[in-house]
């Protein structure tokens, strides 16, 4: 049961364990063991990296090796054990020279002479963009960046927007941390689609990744947000071009950092929240100069905490952050809208404590925003997932009612939930569709192991995938340009209901296999339909949803 809970490929196992690959070995499911790529990952968006422990080492086995070295310095992190163990790092760039910041990352990337120190960007008088070194012309650069701007959110910006144009433009006395403005920078060149520029990509890449892993060594507040923003983008840029070891790494650095920076515990109602028992593990963050200050640390929270439950849901891996550990728990109020115009307007708890867990016991919360439904959403969909891969068919008495205990908990809270976020509409942004989109997904993954067998569990799946539909079609996707990520693997968990409902009702068709389409068969198809056009309106910037966009159309037309 455990490929049900992975969404990125179709769930059909092969008969052979012989000669099983890595990946199939560490996913607990058949392989054909054909060279150079096995079935399996040859139908899987999320694992291309097929390998055979009996050739030799294999590029995950040399990663893990990398693990022993990272150890030696996470355990100078000062967090308690269990910590260590949930947020423990992989470097995707082995034989490169480590940083002696915290957390261990690598340089990354190939060599690039860089002109402009760190020092030398914090300095003078100039605006940062006019600090920089060869490459794409000031004026160009200035009018990429904007544009950058206008979609940053659904790339995880969590950053106010204004203050940081401010701050770029050399407008304020608070400029960026040069890893952030680099990594700005490359994904500026990145959505230009532009051949002019595409050119200085690779080489934008390596300076981000070099700067970013110099910054993690400061120690101001300023910095350490940077780093966090930092790490989120070049996450999304690795994870976008389905580079996902890179992209998962970055991720986890990520987490360590607000963790270790005890962005969990902001306006905690627990007075042992930074100290205490606790002691050293966290190191609190001088005090936030005005609002918008605390506000970019609570985004920069859940903003992480968000990316983690899609992504390591989306994969099947474990997560970088456990809601049940004493040490990590989310007292961190709900995040406001960050650059809405009435942010001032906007309240926060004077005090907070278990954030998460009081909202997965269905208590009612101020956590009304549209960063806070998405927060939500994306909890949702993650323990949806985690609690279907752990059902197995030969369950005891005691085990199954426990699962169908929590089962029952998760599918009302789902349901509660979809009662109160805000309809789609024409004017409805980006992020409430991706909201949306989540919390029906994570109904069709609290259903889908029983879908077959079961046919409520066959009727809420098919009904949330065409919820799915019904805000494609009513949100204005041609006027979006860019969408987050993940909401490719929503859409392809959403077509895969339909292309198994397809399945069923041909298999059931009267006659042969020739009978007319029926009425119900035509319309499972142009709901389809409809979810292949999104994905192909998206999938000419997205590497990703172009590769899952590929995927489905094969699945579809096999049927």
């Amino acid at each position: 049961m455990a490929e049900e809970g992975t969404i990125f490929i179709p769930f059909d196992a092969l008969p052979s364990k012989i000669r099983a690959c890595m990946n199939c070995r560490r996913r607990k499911i058949k392989c054909d063991g054909e060279r150079p790529k096995c079935g399996p990952c040859s139908r899987s968006i999320g694992f291309q990296d097929c390998e055979y422990g009996e050739d030799g080492p294999t590029r995950t086995q040399l990663l893990e090796e990398q693990i022993k070295l990272l150890e030696a310095r996470i355990e100078e992190l000062e967090k308690p054990k269990e910590l260590r163990t949930a947020l423990a790092l992989q470097n995707p760039y082995p034989g490169e020279r480590r940083s002696n910041s915290l957390p261990a990352l690598s340089r990354g990337g190939s060599a690039v002479h860089l002109p402009v120190t760190h020092s030398e960007r914090s300095s003078g008088t100039s605006s940062p963009l006019s600090m920089r070194s060869e490459g794409v012309p000031l004026v160009d650069l200035e009018t990429l960046v904007h544009n950058f701007l206008h979609h940053a959110s659904q790339f995880g910006f969590f950053l106010h927007i204004e203050r940081f144009r401010e701050a770029i433009l050399g407008q304020s006395g608070h400029r960026p941390a040069a890893g952030l403005l680099d990594v700005v920078y490359l994904w500026a060149i990145h959505l230009s689609g532009s051949e002019e520029f595409i050119t200085d990509e690779a080489g934008y890449l390596s300076r981000a990744l070099r700067t970013a892993a110099d910054a993690l060594s400061g120690t101001h507040a300023n910095t350490v947000i940077h780093s966090i923003q930092t790490e989120v983008l070049l996450a999304n840029y690795f994870l976008r071009n389905t580079r996902f070891l890179e992209g998962k790494y970055h991720l986890s650095a990520a987490v360590s950092l607000v963790i270790s920076s005890g962005l969990h515990r902001i306006r905690s109602g627990d007075s042992a929240a930074l100290g205490g028992p606790l002691g050293p593990a966290f190191h609190a963050l001088t005090p936030p100069r005005d609002t918008i200050d605390e506000c970019e640390r609570i985004n920069a929270l859940w903003t992480v905490l968000t990316m983690n439950n899609c992504w390591t849901t989306a994969d099947g891996s474990p997560s970088n952050i456990l809601y049940t550990d004493s040490q990590a728990r989310i007292d961190t109020p709900w995040p406001l809208d960050i650059n809405a115009l009435d942010l001032n307007t906007q309240a926060l708890p004077h005090s907070s404590i278990g954030t998460v867990s009081t909202f997965l016991a269905s208590v009612p919360d101020s956590g009304l925003s549209e960063a806070a439904l998405h927060a939500k959403a994306a909890i949702l969909f993650e323990q949806a997932s985690r609690l279907t891969s752990q059902y197995r068919p030969n369950m005891n008495n005691e085990q199954l009612s426990q699962f169908y205990l929590s089962f029952n908990s998760i599918d009302t809270l789902i349901g509660g939930f979809k009662a109160n976020i805000p309809a789609i509409q024409l004017h409805s942004t980006r992020e409430m569709l991706v909201a949306r989109s989540l919390t029906h997904v994570a109904t069709i993954q609290l259903h889908n192991p029983f879908v077959v067998e079961n046919e409520a569990s066959r009727s809420h799946a098919l009904e949330a995938a065409r919820a799915v539909v019904a805000d494609l079609v009513q949100a204005p996707v041609n006027d979006y340009l860019y969408v987050d990520p993940i909401m490719g693997t929503l859409l392809m968990a959403t077509c895969q209901v339909f292309i198994t409902e397809l399945g069923r009702l041909k298999s059931h068709r009267p006659g042969n296999s020739t009978s007319a389409v029926s009425q119900e068969e035509r319309s499972i198809m142009d709901a389809v339909d409809t979810v292949l056009a999104v994905m192909n309106v998206f999938a000419p910037g997205c590497r990703l949803m172009a590769s899952q966009l590929i995927a489905m159309q094969q699945l579809y037309h096999a049927i």
